[in-house]
């Protein structure tokens, strides 16, 4: 592993799991967290580092001659946070950007002791690191918006043409059923496990045909609440509103589009907002330019299925039924969502305008719980914390060491089959909590 042979000893890690009931950190060597900040994160920086270097001459081509200090002196913050988290820096405050109060708000109330990468809650740690990504970046010049995640992005979009078009020429004659809608919410997510920042960036293509998997991977749903979201929905007002909490780009992103187009033309709902994120993030999340990148892609694409879905796509947005909602600096700050009342009470009066809140992957579910160890049966209402705008769904793919609304005796049979279940995304959630 990176880094030196007394980097445990001085910096006071736990040679053991997390303990029940604490924050989930770095600080404990047998925790994904731990992983994380000595393998995961120092890799996804080195290949920014390396891909700044790689495509100077399109980047000049993009941002001009000026721009080649910049991307020396971007090439050098890079590197220099790797080693900073190498090391066990400390969280420094934000001069740049936005939302740098939001954070340093929320950095000054942080323990003195708790304000390294290792020994911080493993949420803020990482959350911290993304964000002073691009505080490098805003600090430059010429190159305060280049998404230094956009190729990774737009190629696992081009990896994943076959599945799309397989997925669009099974959805085009659908009914309003319980049954088909059942089987989209399963394809959405199962779209989840196309995660980069799981890999640090190594491209995953989805194979095969996607319901044939939606039945294959039966087994592996922990939780399915999909019959209470339907029945949310289904009693709800075809006038109403359902929120989609974007996660990745590419394929996942493309199976958003295909559930929210399902809500629409089954009169489910009349509009769908869509959350993007304000700064490039956990590598493959989607910004705004990437929804629109992606529905161009679709409608250029040469297959007549796919590029009619692209151009309606186009139109349901112009004409204000697909949405997206305004940027939101709290979906990138380090906060849970039981605080966004208090910390962002005009985006959770948003929320509690929709019928139905549908948040994606596994940041978000970190997000929803907290990173906390809570027991594995702790039910889903409680670890929200009073976090209720709205009905909420969770579709979330597990890859971090965190869960809840298990039956008794689950978690520990899956241990026993494998001890590394919760990191792998083989598993799923579906839960729910109504308003």
């Amino acid at each position: 592993m990176s880094g030196d042979k007394d980097f445990d000893a001085k910096n006071g890690i736990v040679d053991g799991p997390t303990p029940p009931h604490t924050e989930l950190a770095a600080l404990y060597k047998q925790s994904f967290a731990y992983y994380t900040f000595r393998v995961r994160l120092p890799s996804t920086l080195a290949t920014i580092a390396d891909s700044l270097v790689k495509d100077k001459d399109e980047l000049l081509a993009t941002y001009g001659e000026a721009a080649g200090a910049d991307i020396e002196q971007t090439t050098k913050d890079v590197r220099q946070l790797r080693e900073d988290i190498l090391s066990n820096g400390s969280l420094q405050p934000f001069a740049e950007g936005k939302d740098a109060q939001l954070w340093n708000t929320f950095l000054d109330k942080l323990p003195a002791e708790k304000r390294s990468y290792f020994a911080a809650c493993w949420l803020y740690a990482e959350c911290y690191m993304y964000r002073r990504i691009s505080s490098i970046f805003q600090a430059t010049s010429h190159m305060a918006q280049h998404d230094y995640f956009s190729r990774q992005k737009q190629t696992a979009a081009r990896l994943s043409v076959d599945a799309m078009l397989a997925v669009a020429r099974a959805t085009r004659q659908n009914e309003r059923s319980a049954d088909t809608f059942r089987q989209l919410v399963k394809l959405n997510l199962w779209g989840n496990r196309c995660d980069l920042s799981i890999t640090s960036g190594k491209q995953v293509k989805p194979t095969g045909n996607a319901f044939d998997q939606v039945t294959d991977l039966e087994e592996k749903l922990l939780i399915d609440g999909t019959a209470a979201v339907w029945q949310a929905l289904n009693e709800g007002s075809s006038a109403g509103i359902v929120d989609i909490v974007f996660d990745n780009a590419g394929y996942e992103l493309y199976t958003d589009l295909i559930l929210a187009e399902y809500i629409i033309d089954k009169g489910l709902a009349a509009k769908v907002r869509f959350y993007p994120k304000a700064i490039p993030w956990f590598i493959s999340d989607v910004m705004e330019h990437d929804y629109h990148w992606t529905l161009q892609f679709l409608a250029d694409q040469p297959d007549a299925v796919l590029s009619e879905l692209g151009k309606k796509w186009q139109r349901l947005t112009k004409e204000g039924r697909f949405e997206l909602s305004p940027l939101e600096h709290f979906w990138t700050s380090p906060y849970e969502y039981y605080r966004m009342a208090e910390v962002n009470p005009g985006l959770y009066n948003r929320l509690r305008e929709a019928q139905l809140v549908i948040f994606k992957g596994d940041l978000n579910y970190r997000k929803l719980l907290g990173d906390f160890s809570w027991d594995s049966t702790e039910s889903f209402e409680t670890c929200l914390r009073g976090f209720r705008p709205s009905n909420l769904c969770t579709l979330r793919t597990v890859k971090a060491d965190l869960i809840c609304g298990l039956g008794a005796g689950v978690a520990e049979q899956l241990f026993a089959k494998d001890k590394e279940w919760m990191l792998t995304g083989e598993y799923g959630v579906i839960q729910f909590a109504s308003q």
